[in-house]
C-alpha cells in the first residue's frame, strides 16, 4: 500500500515539474514592441500582453512548440529568439564572418600599399629644419 502511494507521489511530482509555464516559453520568444529584448527580460505593456496570450494558450493545453508556432504565425519569424537557418535569416549566420574577412582584406591591402609605414618617423619630425617649417 505504501509503495502505491509512493509511486503516485512520484508521478505527481514528475507531472508538476514538467508542466509548461510562461517562463518556459518566454525564453524562446522576442518582445515585439521593438525594444529588441527577449520576452523574459522586457517589462513593457506589449510584453505583458504577449505573456497573457501565452498563458491563454497554455490553459488551452497547447504544447511549447504549438505556442511558438502560433506566435510565429501571428508576429512573423522575427518573434523567434533563434530564427531558422533559412532564407534571409541564413545570412545572419554568415554576414559577421564575411564582414570580418572583408575588413581584414582591406586592412591588409592598405598595409601592403603603404609598405607597412603608417606613421611618420618621430626622429624625422623632431629634426626638421626650421627653414623647412617656415616655408
Amino acid at each position: 500500500m505504501k509503495i502505491r502511494y509512493f509511486i503516485i507521489f512520484i508521478f505527481l511530482l514528475i507531472s508538476i515539474s514538467s508542466a509548461l509555464t510562461v517562463e518556459d516559453v518566454e525564453k524562446d520568444v522576442m518582445c515585439v514592441c521593438g525594444c529588441g529584448k527577449v520576452l523574459e527580460n522586457c517589462e513593457c505593456g506589449t510584453a505583458e500582453k504577449m505573456r497573457k496570450e501565452i498563458e491563454g494558450m497554455i490553459a488551452r493545453g497547447m504544447s511549447k512548440e504549438e505556442i511558438i508556432s502560433e506566435l510565429q504565425a501571428t508576429y512573423g519569424k522575427e518573434v523567434l529568439v533563434n530564427p531558422p537557418k533559412e532564407g534571409v535569416f541564413l545570412g545572419l549566420w554568415y554576414y559577421p564572418v564575411a564582414i570580418t574577412i572583408a575588413g581584414v582584406s582591406i586592412v591588409y591591402a592598405l598595409l601592403k600599399r603603404r609598405g607597412g609605414k603608417w606613421y611618420g618617423d618621430p626622429d624625422e619630425t623632431i629634426n626638421v629644419d626650421e627653414d623647412y617649417l617656415e616655408r
